[in-house]
């Protein structure tokens, strides 16, 4: 038996293949969504700007984890374009420190990855926030959450 659908015979088995790829696609966009980062604007320089995924802020003992995406205007040394950091911030005490860094070849966290460095914490030496720097700003939005 062959039913029309959409104009053309197709066997019962194919009905509706048309919506199931529709929803889908939907379902698809919608997963690959969440995988990505809201990445928030706080700093603009001369270099490029500064990002923070607010949704990946996580509050510990005093102190907060964060994903932080530098966006550069022109290649830096590695020959990235962009580069995400795993932060440690001690709003407390003004510290701070690196603990995982990627490196992009595209902007925004986008491109070939050139180089992943994971660092283990309890090994890395926090430090101080400068003041009237960049990374007290960062680092002021970052603990003002």
């Amino acid at each position: 038996m062959r039913i029309s659908y959409n104009g053309k015979q197709q066997h019962p088995i194919f009905k509706g293949i048309q919506v199931n790829k529709f929803l889908a696609m939907l379902v698809l966009l919608a997963v690959s969504g969440e995988a990505m980062a809201e990445w928030t604007m706080i700093q603009t320089n001369d270099g490029g700007n500064m990002y923070i995924d607010f949704d990946t802020v996580k509050k510990s003992d005093g102190l907060i984890t964060v994903s932080t995406l530098n966006d550069y205007y022109d290649r830096q040394q590695k020959g990235e374009l962009s580069s995400q950091w795993l932060e440690l911030h001690d709003c407390k005490n003004k510290k701070f420190k690196a603990l995982a860094i990627r490196y992009y070849s595209g902007s925004m966290g986008e491109g070939k990855l050139i180089e992943e460095q994971n660092f283990n914490e309890p090994e890395i030496a926090w430090s101080d926030v400068v003041g009237a720097s960049i990374g007290e700003l960062k680092t002021n939005v970052i603990c003002s959450r």
